[in-house]
């Protein structure tokens, strides 16, 4: 059946996208402030210690009074939650666990009210071992199911290659693994759990198709694709690998003629140079920055501007028309992949000196508010976040400074309930599920560290945070992807946007501002003196 016959027998999406319904343009998520929540762990409405639909509706005041105005939902889909819901068992539908269709309805109705859009996880790479096409491609190699994942009678010469999760269970032995029922072998890049999709195959491809068409009809406005990075990587299976651009282009072109406003943000985690092709022409509107992320990280450790700056330029030059996502941490591990060995090293000398706080080699598995351990360090490290050309992203939690768990297992260390109160049951009412590990002690715990204590506090970190997505709103240009970097001591970043200069200071003792910035009007300002920065002080501020 030709593309356009299959498209009209599905239908149309209905869209009931947030601000600006008219629009046909992307552009929106370029300026928009992206904040990451996963539902089973926000907000528990009906007290059985899981996070929930409803609990999230009810928490949408906090969200606008922070003035975010994209949520982007980490995958509440059916899932064993094996890994942490990204084994994803039907992509139609809601975990039972956190509400129903019904109530994602009523989510998308009430933050678009908000002037509110929602982003959603679209995971393409793979699928758990649970969902009804493997199950019926395993048990049948005449099922037309088959062809959905990637399979190897002999076992391949690449089955010792390492997973991503190297020394976990069910990622230890490869990525390759042995099916009895099928009598062959098939491939998983992650978890032997979540076995890869054959995205080179046309139905699978529309498969992906329909679950984009069912969530935008839902009310989705953008998609997060998780994975992108490792979407169509070679796998040495004849007929079983992609053609990345032809699937992206074929991607954005029925998205412009579906639902044209919705935009995409890629998960790629890739040298720069191979960063051009999953963006130009028109193909992926933004990247999440992995590449500063891990620069940012490394400046702070020596105090030196110079690998960030680098960076940051880097960026600029391998792509024409993307934007950029900046983060400080997400909901994995702190992937430090991007660095050399030697780097690698010295951020986790500083950052994560117990060997317990590190992770696959590569990583750390602590929160950002524990790893900057200076107050006034964590609060420089925000307002940077919303300096870096590109647009931030913020995970709940961040802008009041939990902490981890580092007895947890993994990277469930920093995947922990949020704290709306004092109270211990402050997230739920009870202490099953999710709520078991809710964090009441300690320096980062519940009775420290929560948001109604903040919300009253005009010197916490919540209110920062308000008033740096206010300064963010108020001056549209600070998102431009290109930008002027100012001349500065050399632990000093600054950048100029326009009439706006914003400059932050790495290093744990004074420096001296730029001398741009010296008589500048302040416009928010933390530890300045005259025309010195204090230790880790940083200004914003309009040129005359």
């Amino acid at each position: 059946m030709a593309e356009r016959e299959q498209r009209e027998r599905r239908g149309t999406p209905r869209q009931q996208q947030g601000p600006d319904t008219e629009s046909d343009s992307r552009d929106w998520i370029h300026h928009s402030v992206v904040y990451g929540i996963d539902v089973l762990r926000f907000a528990d409405s009906d007290g059985d210690g899981d996070g929930d639909l409803p609990g999230l509706i009810d928490r949408l005041d906090h969200i606008e009074s922070l003035g975010v105005d994209c949520l982007w939902l980490l995958p509440f889909y059916p899932s064993e939650r094996r890994d942490n819901g990204y084994d994803i068992t039907n992509q139609l539908g809601v975990d039972p666990r956190v509400g129903t269709l019904d109530d994602f309805r009523r989510l998308a109705q009430e933050a678009h009210s908000r002037g509110i859009r929602l982003m959603l996880d679209l995971v393409l790479h793979h699928t758990s071992d649970l969902h009804a096409w493997f199950q019926a491609g395993e048990s049948d190699p005449r099922s037309r199911f088959r062809e959905y994942y990637i399979w190897s009678e002999e076992e391949p010469p690449d089955s010792e290659q390492q997973s991503a999760f190297p020394g976990e269970r069910g990622a230890e032995d490869g990525i390759w693994s042995w099916s009895e029922r099928a009598q062959a072998y098939y491939r998983h890049k992650f978890y032997d759990f979540e076995p890869d999709l054959r995205i080179a195959s046309d139905a699978v491809w529309e498969e992906a198709k329909r679950i984009i068409d069912f969530w935008v009809a839902m009310g989705a406005d953008a998609f997060r694709i998780d994975a992108a990075g490792e979407l169509c990587a070679p796998t040495g299976i004849p007929g079983a690998d992609a053609d990345l651009g032809q699937r992206l282009d074929d991607l954005r072109a029925y998205l412009q003629e579906r639902a044209p406003g919705v935009a995409l943000l890629g998960e790629v985690d890739l040298p720069a140079k191979q960063l051009p092709q999953y963006v130009e022409p028109d193909r992926i509107d933004q990247l999440l920055a992995f590449l500063p992320n891990n620069n940012l990280t490394y400046a702070l450790a020596t105090e030196d501007a110079e690998p960030l700056l680098r960076a940051v330029s880097t960026h600029e030059a391998v792509t024409k028309h993307a934007g950029w996502r900046q983060f400080l941490r997400n909901l994995d591990e702190l992937n430090m992949a991007q660095l050399t060995d030697a780097q690698r090293q010295e951020v986790f000398r500083v950052f994560a000196p117990d060997p317990d706080m590190r992770i696959y080699g590569r990583g750390i598995r602590r929160a950002w508010a524990p790893m900057m351990g200076d107050p006034a360090r964590l609060r420089m490290t925000l307002s940077l976040l919303f300096a870096l050309p590109g647009s931030p992203l913020l995970v709940a939690g961040q802008e009041i400074g939990m902490g981890d768990d580092l007895s947890r297992e993994g990277r469930s260390t920093v995947r922990l309930p949020m704290q709306w109160t004092a109270d211990p049951s402050g997230f739920s009412s009870s202490r099953q599920g999710e709520a078991a590990g809710y964090l009441v002690d300690g320096p980062y715990g519940a009775r420290a560290v929560n948001v109604a204590d903040q919300d009253g506090d005009p010197g916490s970190l919540l209110n920062l945070t308000r008033a740096l997505i206010r300064l963010f709103r108020e001056h549209p240009g600070i998102a431009s992807p290109r930008t002027k970097t100012l001349k500065a001591d050399t632990s000093v970043v600054g950048f100029r946007y326009g009439d706006v200069i914003a400059v932050h200071n790495l290093a744990g003792g004074e420096r001296p501002l730029p001398k741009k910035a010296v008589g500048a009007e302040p416009l928010l300002a933390e530890r300045v003196e005259g025309d010195r920065l204090g230790a880790y002080g940083f200004l914003w501020a309009r040129l005359s």
